[in-house]
């Protein structure tokens, strides 16, 4: 079809439809996106809440993560504290507040940087039906010097709001769903978060480990109610 003076007589494009134009439109709303992804994700890692000093008959010391780790994970908020109880069973407590996706690593991927081995994982209510979900996982690690080392861990992202969640997988190049589904909810819904994770060796005097999966219940319910108490008063 051949173009003619008359019959482009009239003619005046749109300015949306020059490609100079939507260029410039994509990378206006490429940096707006990105601006406010970063401000929600800045202030999904605002909250830090306190977590008991005492829990039933454990008592807390804080125990500062390395800052070697933090720095790994864009320098977050966290804290760290050890509760023991008469019988000096140690149980650990870390909590890191979710500011940037680097924070977001599973124990699945930095526990086996470590030389342990996942073997056993479950998920279920940490204090009964309608409680937040908690993922527990037991790791193995065959030391020449110490022998069998065996840790039991709990794992779980808690909101402000309460939510609950125990995504798997994250820190890795397999990561993509889990992290869609945690930038989701801290960029697009707002969430502010905290990954909890509390663990303790098995003794060898606990070959099922009955005893160890009572401390870390124990610690992993205290600090979950403390957490809602602390989302729902600020």
């Amino acid at each position: 079809m051949a173009l003619n003076s008359t019959s482009m007589a009239g003619y005046s494009p749109s300015p949306l439809r020059s490609p100079f134009v939507q260029i410039g439109l994509i990378l206006a709303l490429t940096v707006f996106l990105g601006t406010f992804s970063s401000r929600r994700i800045r202030q999904a890692g605002e909250w830090l809440p306190k977590v008991p000093d005492r829990i039933g008959s454990w008592e807390a010391t804080d125990t500062p993560l390395p800052a070697s780790s933090l720095v790994t994970l864009g320098a977050p908020m966290a804290l760290g504290r050890e509760y023991n109880d008469a019988f000096n069973e140690p149980v650990r407590l870390s909590i890191i507040c979710a500011g940037s996706f680097v924070a977001y690593h599973d124990p699945t991927v930095c526990v086996s940087t470590n030389g342990f081995v996942l073997t056993s994982v479950r998920t279920f209510p940490i204090d009964g039906p309608g409680s937040g979900t908690v993922r527990a996982m037991i790791f193995k690690k065959d030391d020449p010097t110490l022998g069998t080392i065996r840790m039991l861990m709990y794992y779980w992202q808690q909101s402000r709001d309460g939510s609950t969640q125990t995504q798997a997988v994250m820190g890795s190049y397999r990561d993509i769903g889990a992290r869609f589904q945690t930038g989701y909810g801290d960029v697009v819904q707002g969430h502010q978060v905290c990954l909890i994770r509390i663990y303790t060796p098995i003794s060898p005097d606990d070959p099922n480990g009955e005893q160890t999966q009572r401390n870390v219940m124990e610690i992993a319910r205290g600090v979950y109610h403390s957490l809602r108490k602390s989302g729902a008063e600020q």
